[in-house]
C-alpha cells in the first residue's frame, strides 16, 4: 500500500449545498462553465464536470463523517451536505456505503498515517525526540485537528464487526503499512546508533502503535490534562529505554 501522501486537512470543513436548491444556475461541486457556440451561432454556456474533483469531495466528506461518527453512525445525508454533491453524483462514483468506505480506507487512511505520524520522521537524525514531540502535541493547541475525535483508523477498526471481511482486511492492511513504515525508521535509527540494536524494530513499532491506538480511542472527554500527562510520561520512559547504553 504505497500511496503518495495526500493532505487531508481539507476533509475537516466543507461548504454545504442543498439538493433541493440545486438548479441549472448553480454549479455543482466539480463543475465549471465555458462559453460555446450553439445552434445558429448563438453563444451558450456549457456545464463542464470534473469527476475526479467530485469524487475527492465525496471522499473528503465521508472521511470527516466517519472520523466523527464511525462507520455505523456515518450518515449519507451528512456526507452529501458536507461535500455539496447530489445523491446521483455519489452513486455514480460509489455503488453503496460499503464501496464508499472501501475508498476511504484505500485513499484517505494511508494519507492520515503519513501526515500525522510518519512524515515527521523522514530525514530525522534522531527519531525518538520527534516521536515524543508527536505525543506532547496531543494535549496542546497544535494537536492535529484530525485527532479531535480520536484516531480515524481506530474509529473504523472499532466498527470492524459491521464491515465485511474484505473491508476488515483492508483496514488491517493500513495498520500493516504503518507498522512496516515505522519499523523501517526504527531500523535506520539502529543503524545510526540512536536506538538500541537488541530490540526488534517490528515489535517496537507494534507496541508504539498499540499504545497510541489505546490512548486515542478514549473519548475526548476522558483525555484530560491529567491522563495526557500520565500517558506522555510513560511514553517518554519507554522511548528513553530504547536509547543505546551510554548514548
Amino acid at each position: 500500500m504505497t500511496k503518495e501522501p495526500f493532505s487531508i486537512s481539507v476533509a475537516l470543513s466543507r461548504s454545504s449545498h442543498s439538493d433541493e436548491d440545486h438548479d441549472d444556475a448553480v454549479l455543482e461541486v466539480g463543475e465549471s462553465m465555458e462559453i460555446v457556440e450553439g445552434d445558429e451561432g448563438a453563444l451558450v454556456t456549457k456545464r463542464l464536470r470534473d469527476p475526479d474533483v467530485t469524487r475527492q469531495k465525496l471522499l473528503d466528506a465521508a472521511f470527516g463523517e466517519i472520523r466523527r461518527s464511525g462507520f455505523g453512525g456515518a450518515s449519507i445525508s451528512n456526507i452529501l451536505e458536507l461535500s455539496g454533491c447530489t445523491k446521483g453524483a455519489l452513486y455514480h462514483h460509489f455503488s453503496g456505503k460499503a464501496k464508499l468506505v472501501n475508498a476511504v480506507i484505500e485513499d484517505c487512511l494511508p494519507g492520515y498515517v503519513d501526515e500525522v505520524w510518519l512524515d515527521d520522521l523522514e530525514g530525522a537524525e534522531d527519531i525518538l525526540p520527534v516521536m515524543m514531540g508527536q505525543v506532547d502535541r496531543l494535549g496542546g493547541e497544535d494537536a492535529p485537528a484530525l485527532l479531535e475525535g480520536g484516531c480515524p483508523l481506530a474509529r473504523l477498526a472499532s466498527g470492524a464487526g459491521e464491515l465485511d471481511e474484505n473491508l476488515r482486511k483492508r483496514i488491517d492492511g493500513v495498520y500493516r503499512y504503518w507498522r512496516r513504515s515505522l519499523a523501517s525508521h526504527i531500523g535506520k535509527a539502529q543503524f545510526n546508533k540512536t536506538v538500541r540494536t537488541d530490540v526488534e524494530p517490528s515489535a517496537v513499532a507494534e507496541f508504539i502503535i498499540a499504545s497510541l491506538h489505546g490512548f486515542l480511542t478514549r473519548p475526548p472527554a476522558l483525555r484530560n490534562l491529567e491522563t495526557q500527562d500520565a500517558f506522555a510520561r510513560e511514553f517518554a520512559r519507554y522511548l528513553n529505554n530504547l536509547r543505546p547504553p551510554n548514548a
